[in-house]
């Protein structure tokens, strides 16, 4: 006989593939021709992933010349070498030429999750799994390399256990500090929706071993504020499918969550960042979609639908005290991830299926690289 219980996760199963497998990307809103820097056909075996593509360098059209951008992008990108192998690269994009440099090809089998450039654009830190037979006891561990890529990443320090992680890792603006996010995926509640976080921190470059400072729990996405006195973050509870923004002191202290308000409130609120001017906070949030009446099947099992952080979404903005959240974007695209400009001017957006740029507010929304096929983008705005 098949108990509720297994019918219920049956029934989430079933529910979670279907919807996933019937969401499109509505497309962005283009100001000039994006720049397709990889092949439309890629290999079968993949079906959804890029064939490579620069080699070690490359250049593409300045199509967005008439903004007048500077400085470089730094960003991961996955890509399928010449001999069918699944690759992760880090790229960077002179915003002024169009060439496009590899300044790190990950071994095969070696995995990039999260990368963000230093401050002073000297340096990448990293959440990175290296080949399994190269060290099977690291899975995503910190680690540090030259963004000219004239060293191999050095381990900065690994979590406690295999099944520790470290992700989303940040400079902080002055570069003294490098924030990450500890995750754990221990299960302590059959109810449990998300795993456990914890936000920290270390001085950066590390001293006597490095000791790293606890600054929140039940937190991740770990951003700071301009000059580095305020950190925004979000806060979930691993029971919940709701989370919070907050804004607190770089070192944690005076927490407090930012109250918003408005006919619509995204229950899943991810990739937080100050504006420029350090008054507002740019959030990606799942954007509204129709309401959802679960039917007899799903009533009769007690499903829950949650949405999750890979549903489409959009840029919206809340000023850093509270109040009426204002949608910045309308285009419903997975995974979103910003940079600010050096001269603060423009916001580059990453995603699964483009890099674009476009002012603060929204306005000026130009594509730089389209038809990453899927893979989640992490990347930095440098001088």
């Amino acid at each position: 006989m098949i108990t509720a219980h297994f019918l219920r996760w049956l029934l989430i199963f079933a529910v979670a593939i279907s919807s996933c497998s019937s969401e499109a990307n509505q497309p962005l809103s283009e100001t000039s021709q994006p720049a397709v820097v990889t092949p439309t056909t890629p290999p079968s075996r993949y079906g959804f992933f890029p064939t490579v593509i620069p080699t070690n360098s490359a250049s593409i059209p300045v199509t967005w010349a008439s903004l007048n951008l500077s400085g470089k992008l730094v960003y991961s990108m996955g890509a399928v070498d010449e001999d069918d192998n699944y690759i992760v690269q880090i790229q960077v994009l002179d915003l002024a030429t169009g060439k496009i440099t590899v300044t790190y090809r990950a071994p095969l089998n070696g995995w990039i999750y999260y990368a963000s450039a230093s401050p002073d654009g000297k340096q990448i830190v990293m959440s990175y799994s290296p080949p399994p037979g190269e060290n099977p006891d690291i899975v995503q561990a910190l680690y540090v390399m030259p963004l000219d890529g004239s060293k191999a990443p050095e381990l900065l320090f690994m979590p406690p256990t295999p099944g520790d992680q470290y992700i989303q890792a940040e400079w902080s603006p002055d570069g003294k500090y490098i924030y990450y996010t500890h995750v754990s995926y221990r299960i302590e509640d059959p109810n449990q929706v998300y795993p456990f976080y914890k936000i920290f921190r270390m001085e950066y470059p590390v001293r006597g071993g490095g000791q790293e400072e606890s600054i929140a729990e039940g937190a991740y996405w770990p951003r700071l504020s301009p000059d580095s006195s305020r950190l925004v973050y979000i806060s979930v509870d691993p029971l919940s499918i709701q989370n919070k923004l907050i804004v607190a002191d770089s070192d944690g202290g005076n927490a407090q969550e930012v109250v918003m308000s408005g006919s619509y409130i995204p229950d899943i609120k991810t990739a937080p960042i100050f504006s420029p001017e350090g008054k507002s906070i740019m959030f990606s949030g799942v954007a509204p979609v129709q309401a959802y009446q679960p039917n007899w099947l799903e009533k009769l099992a007690g499903i829950r639908i949650a949405k999750a952080e890979g549903e489409p979404s959009d840029w919206w903005s809340v000023p850093v005290d509270g109040g009426e959240i204002t949608r910045v974007t309308n285009i419903r695209h997975r995974s979103l991830y910003a940079s600010i400009s050096p001269d603060n001017q423009y916001v580059a957006s990453f995603n699964r299926d483009n890099i674009f740029v476009m002012k603060p507010d929204g306005s000026e929304l130009t594509i730089l690289i389209s038809e990453l096929h899927g893979f989640f983008s992490i990347g930095s705005w440098i001088p």
